[in-house]
């Protein structure tokens, strides 16, 4: 095999195992994936909902916007999120907001009975 051609195949398998990477962290209808047992706690749950699991171009979690150097609060964080629990609340609750969408809605009552059972880590 020439070196060209090798590289060209390592470059695909690197390529491959990417949107295979991708592809499982992706999730069908807003699904969390893989489905959370036990209690809702950070750890366990809320983090993996907030986080961004984007399919094609739309962005699908709270942190496709809120994470480290963009200026806005990083939900990545549990420290944040629960400094900004109250308004989390506020905004998954109005079918106005912009972040609304971003959850689907039994998601979004995940992360309110969390809030409202103290936010546990």
């Amino acid at each position: 095999m020439s070196p060209i051609t090798f590289r060209r195949a390592v470059a695909f398998a690197f390529a491959a195992a990417a949107l295979l990477g991708v592809a499982a962290c992706g999730r069908e209808n807003k699904v969390l994936s893989p489905v959370a047992t036990g209690p809702v706690t950070w750890t366990n749950t809320i983090s993996h909902l907030l986080a961004d699991r984007s399919e094609g171009t739309k962005p699908t979690g709270c942190t496709s916007c809120h994470h480290a150097g963009t200026g806005i609060p990083d939900w990545s964080d549990y420290g944040t999120v629960v400094t900004d629990s109250s308004l989390i609340r506020a905004r998954l609750s109005n079918p106005g907001d912009t972040m609304y969408g971003f959850l689907n809605p039994p998601e979004q009552q995940t992360v309110v009975d969390w809030i409202d059972a103290g936010a546990p880590k």
